[in-house]
């Protein structure tokens, strides 16, 4: 049954039940109807046989599943059309949802990380325009964010300092995944 092995059922994802009701777990007791017979064969069933009684499996919207528009929308369940639909968020919910913990602890195991102290090391207006940005970041972390002097800081980091093309790809792919993308530019 479903909740005997909790972690197979959960590794088999969400699924929306043919009433088109929110993505759920595969439960271990199922009516489609009041009238019909309780099921209880839904978690033995292969991904097939749940399609073919009108299941849907569902990719809940996540950063894996939708990308960094991720963090640009809310998700709303809709049950006639079985999917999410997306509704931009406000400026400031986007604010609200980028992870500035996670992206500094992400940027200190980065590669690019290494090419900022470095140059930090080697000329003063790069260490000053990191200390900067660290500053920023710090006060970000703890909700008092100033998005206008936080954009600068980024863009002066960006011309003052050389990275590669990889790097930068690096630097995107963390500003994507922690929803800095949503409120801040690398250009």
């Amino acid at each position: 049954m479903a909740y005997a092995d909790i972690d197979a059922t959960m590794a088999r994802g969400m699924w929306s039940p043919p009433n088109g009701a929110a993505p759920q777990m595969l439960p271990d007791q199922w009516k489609d109807n009041p009238e019909d017979a309780l099921r209880t064969d839904l978690p033995d069933k292969t991904d097939d046989e749940l399609v073919a009684l009108s299941w849907k499996k569902i990719d809940m919207p996540s950063y894996t599943t939708n990308g960094a528009a991720f963090f640009n929308n809310s998700y709303n369940w809709n049950s006639e059309t079985r999917v999410f639909d997306a509704t931009e968020l406000e400026d400031f919910e986007k604010l609200d949802s980028v992870d500035y913990d996670r992206f500094w602890t992400n940027l200190l195991d980065a590669d690019v990380y290494t090419t900022m102290k470095t140059a930090a090391s080697t000329a003063l207006a790069a260490n000053t325009i990191l200390t900067e940005f660290i500053a920023l970041l710090t006060d970000a972390k703890r909700g008092e964010y100033d998005t206008t002097k936080l954009q600068a800081s980024i863009t002066g980091i960006l011309a003052g300092i050389t990275f590669s093309t990889d790097e930068l790809a690096e630097l995107q792919t963390l500003f994507d995944s922690t929803g800095m993308s949503a409120v801040y530019t690398l250009s």
